[in-house]
C-alpha cells in the first residue's frame, strides 16, 4: 500500500485538477488546493490564489507549510482569454509559485512536481529563441512588461506558453535531480473540461471535430488525472525530464502520417488561401 503524501495542487475547482484531486483523496492523500475558485470538495486546505497576480501567489506561498511530496500546477487559461493573461497564468505564475515554494523548503527532498502543457506546444524543441525570450524576465513584474507587449493574439501566446511549460519542466528537472524531485510534464490534447469551448473557439468546431475524429474522442478529465497521479505519488519513481502525451496516440498519428493533418480542415483552409 502506498503511503499517504501531501500534494499541493493548483486548479483543483474544476477539470483535469477537480478530477485529479478525487483520485488522490479517494486513494488517502493529504491535498492542499490552490486557486481563485472557492474550496472544491475534498481538498484537507484551501487558500485562494490569483496566478495571474504576483502579490496574490506570494500570499497563498506564505501561507503553506511544507514540506509537499507533490506540487502539481494543473491551473491554466485558454488563448481566447487574451495574450497578456495566457502568459501571466501559464507562465509566470506558475514559474513564480514553484520557484517561490522551492526556495522556501516547500517542495520535499525526493518529491514530485508535475506541470501541465499541452500538445500544443510539441514543437517548442523548434522555438527555443521565442521560449528563452519569456525567461529573460527575471521575476513576476518584469514578466508582466514582457506579457503586455507580446504582440501575438490569445491562441499563438496559449502555444507559446505550453511549449515554456515543456522546456522549463526539462530544465527543473536538471536543476533538481541532486534533491531527488522529479519534474515532468502532460501534454493533453482536447479535453472535455469547462475550458473546452474556449480551445474549441480558438481551434475552429470543425478542426476540432477532426482532431478528436482521429483518436475517436476527446478526453475525459480522468484520462489525464489517472497519468498525472500516477507521476505525483504512484510508481514512477524513474520517470524525470520527461514530456508524456495522454491524447489517445494524437500526436503520435501526427508524427508517424496515420492522422493525416494534410487532410484537416485548418490545413484546407490554409492551402485555399494562398
Amino acid at each position: 500500500m502506498t503511503m499517504a503524501k501531501r500534494v499541493l495542487l493548483t486548479g483543483a475547482s474544476t477539470g483535469i485538477g477537480n478530477a485529479t484531486l478525487g483520485m488522490l483523496v479517494a486513494d488517502g492523500h493529504e491535498v492542499t488546493t490552490l486557486d481563485v475558485k472557492d474550496a472544491p470538495t475534498g481538498s484537507a486546505r484551501h487558500v485562494h490564489c490569483d496566478l495571474s497576480d504576483p502579490a496574490s501567489v506570494d500570499a497563498a506561498a506564505g501561507q503553506l507549510s511544507g514540506p509537499f511530496d507533490a506540487l502539481l500546477n494543473v491551473a491554466g487559461v485558454a488563448g481566447s482569454m487574451g495574450a497578456e493573461l495566457v502568459l501571466r497564468v501559464n507562465v509566470y505564475g506558475l514559474r513564480h509559485l514553484t520557484e517561490s515554494l522551492l526556495a522556501a523548503g516547500k517542495v520535499a527532498d525526493g518529491g514530485s512536481i508535475v506541470n501541465i502543457a499541452s500538445l500544443a506546444g510539441m514543437a517548442w524543441e523548434r522555438h527555443r529563441d521565442r521560449i528563452a525570450a519569456l525567461d529573460e524576465a527575471p521575476d513576476f513584474t518584469t514578466g508582466i512588461e514582457v506579457a503586455r507587449a507580446y504582440d501575438k493574439d490569445g491562441p499563438a501566446a496559449y502555444v507559446l506558453s505550453k511549449e515554456w511549460v515543456v522546456a522549463y519542466s526539462q530544465r527543473l528537472a536538471g536543476r533538481l535531480v541532486r534533491q531527488g524531485i522529479r519534474v515532468n510534464s502532460v501534454s493533453p490534447g482536447p479535453v472535455l473540461t469547462p475550458l473546452f469551448p474556449y480551445f474549441e473557439a480558438d481551434t475552429g468546431a470543425e478542426q476540432m471535430a477532426w482532431l478528436n475524429e482521429q483518436v475517436g474522442r476527446p478526453a475525459q478529465p480522468a484520462d489525464e488525472a489517472e497519468v498525472v497521479t500516477w507521476l505525483a505519488v504512484g510508481r514512477s519513481g524513474w520517470v524525470n525530464g520527461v514530456d508524456l502525451p495522454v491524447d489517445g496516440g494524437l500526436s503520435a498519428g501526427m508524427r508517424n502520417g496515420w492522422a493525416d493533418t494534410k487532410s484537416s480542415p485548418a490545413s484546407l483552409a490554409r492551402r485555399a488561401a494562398r
